[in-house]
């Protein structure tokens, strides 16, 4: 059996800024990843000024050229709601965080490969198509469960705490909260769906820009297209048991009928589903953060919160490592007042849902 400080469950950015709090002390982390590596997410894939703060404090270095579209800039004023009876209104996707302005100019990367120069850059040894199925707890360590792709039995890692950064439908957070008597209640359902296509025109669209759109009568949620190099990105959203590709089919025609947009060959598609979850953080010595936790903030962009938290939470465990006292799950609780904070501010702010 493998030992580790800390064993983390997934790769994204929650998990690697976690990993990174914690190397920096000396400790031994191993990252789990579900997926083969790199691997897309249903994601914008933009950089807001928050998160280009956060990559600089937290990693001491700016994001690596290859990471980002040919398109690298949107800037804030370019992203703008758009309805039949008044046209274009400005649309905000960034908030102020505790009187403190950012940036307005964001940055378009490619997720799969940003999240994998993330991870590079954690210092934490890492295991992809490793996907976490149990794991035992005890008052000084936890053995967890591991089916590796490369072998029919499970494989077991015992550390000393583990981080579920495996984001909205976390294994870790169902596995502890299944385990509990009670739990925090899940929230509704919802389903998320993008599509790429190769870009022919633009029509009327302003170049480099992010058009939003609510419309009920195509999604439950925002509807949205962004350009990302040579390719143009929808994205759809609904209630978990609408018909995301109709509402596709539909989102298309509105920009070809309504704008011009014409497309080219269709590149990829991407989905997922996920809960409205409440904040939770863990219990004992199994911790979760990032989505994981529910922390997402204004109109559920998650990559600042994902590595805010995610620090935090490798924080307040290297603290209890070396010093004992307070258990990492309150000092991480402590720690993530602001977040919290944020987060209702973020929710009361919210424009997102048609």
């Amino acid at each position: 059996m493998q030992e580790y400080d800390v064993v983390i469950a997934g790769s994204g950015p929650a998990g690697s800024t976690c990993a990174k709090a914690l190397t920096d002390e000396g400790f031994s982390v191993l990252i789990l990843e579900k997926e083969a590596l790199p691997r897309y997410k249903n994601c914008s894939g933009v950089l807001f000024g928050q998160t280009q703060e956060l990559i600089k404090s937290y990693f001491g270095v700016d994001a690596p050229a290859e990471v980002y579209c040919s398109n690298k800039y949107i800037e804030a004023d370019d992203i703008r709601e758009w309805d039949p009876i008044h046209g274009y209104v400005p649309y905000s996707w960034e908030t102020d965080k505790d009187g403190r302005k950012f940036s307005r100019t964001y940055q378009n990367i490619w997720r799969n490969t940003f999240d994998k120069w993330l991870l590079d850059q954690s210092g934490a040894k890492y295991i992809d198509s490793a996907r976490v199925k149990a794991f035992d707890a005890s008052d000084s360590s936890v053995n967890v469960h591991v089916q590796m792709a490369q072998s029919k039995e499970p494989a077991v890692f015992k550390c000393k705490y583990l981080v579920g950064a495996d984001g909205n439908a976390s294994t870790v957070r169902r596995l502890l909260q299944s385990a509990q008597t009670t739990g925090p209640a899940q929230g509704g359902k919802m389903a998320s769906f993008q599509s790429y296509y190769k870009l022919v025109s633009l029509g009327s669209l302003q170049k480099d820009s992010w058009t939003v759109f609510l419309m009920p009568d195509i999604g439950d949620f925002i509807l949205c297209v962004h350009q990302k190099g040579d390719y143009l990105v929808l994205h759809v959203g609904g209630k978990d048991g609408r018909n995301l590709r109709d509402s596709m089919e539909k989102f298309k025609e509105l920009l070809s009928r309504q704008f011009g947009v014409c497309l080219g060959e269709h590149w990829r598609d991407e989905g997922c589903k996920l809960d409205l979850l409440p904040v939770f953080l863990g219990e004992g010595r199994v911790l979760v953060t990032g989505e994981a936790a529910g922390f997402i903030y204004l109109n559920c962009e998650g990559i600042s919160a994902a590595m805010d938290s995610g620090y935090r939470c490798g924080k307040a465990i290297a603290q209890t490592l070396k010093s004992g006292g307070k258990p990492a799950i309150d000092l991480y609780e402590e720690g993530c007042q602001d977040i919290r904070a944020h987060l209702e501010k973020c929710i009361s702010q919210m424009r997102f849902f048609a």
